[in-house]
């Protein structure tokens, strides 16, 4: 149990550890964007200081609603286990939205994923696929994306998750030098699917490289009552935006992936987990779960899996106005 002083109320406040680490949370928030200076250059440029404690001024709250669903995450634990080795001999990804390779959410901590920035690589309108490699070449990464919904425990059925990350030298399509100058034509590793009845979705995409200022990541946008276009692509400003965040790795697995080629053609200075400040504040509810997908080399691609509590009633801004 901790004090919290609280000077406009004149009071000191008991705090469970899981709120007073959320209290500290949110202090740090307001001091990384209030530090955030020209030794990260553009690459990562943050959302709003109110915007950003807004976001995670909620966490507090949903945090203890998604403690109610532990039960039911270990059941779907349960289930997962048990059909895990029949399940994981189908590896062969497609085009076309593929059955999971879980069928039931994964998480046996239950703790809330938190928001995170949206940073400058965002392009609105991007395809709606499962596949999003193109013709880029690295680890194939085949990610289960589980969503919960806080506000009921219950899996978020028919969200659109949404990745895009950097290709294996550490470039984002449509930013092949840092500025938007190929958004039209350059919509690799970016794009998204819907969860199915099990709240579970299937990306294909590649581990990504690294570039200065920031360790491996991919963005993670969570859409509802999302609409389409006629061409096969979502319309990021009609529906809610419930989730901003981004998905990091084991260093472990970074060191392996980056040992090989193309990724060690890289020439950008590597920025590691514990020097990168928005994966401090991310905390380790938002490191993929990985393992190979088959075997035991890269060569096979690697199986991630990681589980993402979003509030269903949220509706967050985009704030990058580039579109396909």
């Amino acid at each position: 149990m901790f004090l919290w002083s609280d000077k406009s109320a004149d009071v000191l406040i008991f705090l469970t550890p899981e709120i007073f680490a959320m209290r500290l949370f949110l202090l740090a928030s307001i001091l990384a964007v209030a530090s955030y200076v020209c030794a990260h250059g553009a690459d990562e440029r943050p959302a709003t200081t109110e915007e950003l404690i807004t976001r995670n001024r909620g966490i507090e709250a949903r945090n203890l609603a998604a403690r109610k669903c532990a039960s039911a995450i270990a059941e779907f634990e349960a289930q997962r286990m048990a059909k895990r080795d029949r399940l994981m001999k189908r590896q062969t990804p497609t085009t076309t939205a593929p059955a999971p390779h879980y069928t039931s959410i994964q998480n046996s901590t239950c703790v809330l994923h938190p928001e995170t920035i949206e940073g400058p690589y965002y392009i609105r309108n991007e395809y709606i696929r499962t596949d999003l490699r193109e013709r880029q070449t690295g680890v194939s990464l085949v990610l289960d994306v589980g969503v919960i919904n806080s506000r009921t425990c219950q899996p978020f059925r028919n969200a659109f998750v949404e990745l895009w990350a950097s290709n294996a030298t550490g470039l984002y399509g449509g930013y092949p030098t840092g500025q938007p100058t190929h958004i039209k034509t350059d919509t690799f590793l970016r794009g998204g699917y819907f969860t199915n009845d099990a709240g579970i979705v299937e990306i294909t995409t590649i581990y990504p490289g690294y570039y200065q200022g920031r360790t491996a990541h991919i963005h993670a946008m969570v859409h509802s009552n999302w609409k389409s276009g006629a061409n096969g692509t979502l319309l990021s400003g009609q529906g809610n935006v419930n989730h901003i965040g981004q998905f990091f790795f084991d260093e472990t697995w970074n060191d392996r992936v980056y040992a090989t080629s193309p990724y060690n053609l890289n020439r950008q200075p590597r920025t590691l987990n514990t020097q990168d400040w928005i994966l401090w504040g991310a905390g380790s509810g938002a490191y993929i779960n990985l393992q190979y997908l088959s075997g035991s080399s890269l060569t096979g691609g690697l199986l991630g899996y990681i589980t993402v509590v979003v509030d269903g009633n949220a509706n967050y801004r985009i704030q990058n106005a580039n579109s396909l």
